[in-house]
């Protein structure tokens, strides 16, 4: 029979991969002009993935509007609740991409997603929302509902 120390460790590992399977995994990276590393730009898959515990991932693109092929600066992050979900806003010398979403490494696209509805008006790529995965609320609650059981089970091994 399994000692109760080596019972315990089982546990409380089966409780850490329940807890961290909730877990979004995002592309996290940021770019500024001028960097000599364009990886985050250019080749998401060779930047970093976490395990995030937020809602979102997200990309923020920032190019010049004369120069497109000119980008500023680029983010991949994750939030819990992105100031702006989607969209581009361009002003005299700038346009702005933003996009988030909520599946594992959606975020690795190069942050000029087109909307299937095809332009607003002359102006320029619009982004789409892009489908995901739901809040997670019912998974959570089967978590915690793993973690009580845990908890009784070690209570009623150490009584």
């Amino acid at each position: 029979m399994l000692s109760k120390s080596a019972l315990f460790a089982g546990l409380v590992s089966l409780m850490s991969v329940v807890l961290l399977s909730n877990a979004l995994e995002c592309y996290l990276c940021s770019y500024l002009d001028g960097d000599s590393d364009t990886s985050c730009v250019n080749n998401a898959s060779a930047v970093r993935v976490h395990n995030c515990t937020k809602k979102y991932c997200l990309t923020v693109r920032h190019e010049l509007r004369r120069n497109s092929s000119k980008v500023m600066s680029f983010l991949r992050d994750c939030q819990d609740e992105p100031l702006i979900n989607h969209g581009n806003f361009p002003d005299e010398s700038s346009r702005f991409y933003y996009t988030s979403c909520r599946q594992n490494l959606c975020n690795g696209h190069n942050g000029r997603i087109n909307n299937s509805t095809g332009g607003s008006g002359g102006s320029g790529i619009h982004n789409g929302i892009i489908p995901g995965k739901h809040s997670g609320a019912t998974k959570r609650v089967f978590s915690w509902v793993y973690v009580f059981l845990i908890v009784a089970i070690l209570l009623f091994i150490f009584k």
